[in-house]
């Protein structure tokens, strides 16, 4: 009985590991396809149910929306801002589930309105799902970090 306690935990274990290496394999390729500028290749790391939650609070619901508004920004504000990784941290929740939280920093770029955003660090907090042996993102959100609010988290002074 011992032997199958083992097995069930390596095997747990095993699918662990393997929804880590998905989720950061897909927070690669999602900020290459961003630099590519291909909303099509963004989007495809999406199930068809997923939602997405972008820096300014826009919810788009469904790959469809996803690809396209990011379609439509890609080609016009960020056609010439480019996203380079800083770290990921990523966890298995549970058997199929994913989270990661990714840390980037983002070019430089001008809002349809007219205002200028200076580069800065942004956080993805996404979340991937496996379904019929492949996993894609559910749910993406992603905020930019405020430098000065950064300095004034609690858990900075929290007691080891």
């Amino acid at each position: 009985m011992g032997g199958l306690v083992v097995t069930g935990l390596a095997s747990e274990a095993r699918a662990a590991d393997d929804g880590v290496a998905q989720i950061e394999g897909l927070v690669k390729t999602l900020l290459a396809a961003w630099n590519a500028t291909d909303a099509q290749a963004y989007a495809d790391h999406f199930w068809p149910d997923a939602s997405w939650v972008n820096v300014v609070g826009m919810h788009w619901r469904g790959r469809e929306q996803v690809a396209f508004a990011h379609k439509t920004f890609l080609a016009t504000i960020f056609k010439d801002c480019k996203q380079t990784l800083v770290s990921i941290e990523a966890r298995a929740v549970a058997p199929g589930v994913a989270l990661a939280v990714v840390t980037m920093i983002q070019d430089a770029y001008t809002t349809p309105d007219g205002n200028s955003m200076p580069q800065a660090h942004d956080r993805l907090s996404l979340t991937a799902v496996q379904r019929d042996g492949r996993w894609l993102l559910i749910h993406g959100h992603n905020t930019i970090i405020n430098p000065h609010a950064a300095n004034n988290d609690p858990v900075l002074r929290m007691p080891r």
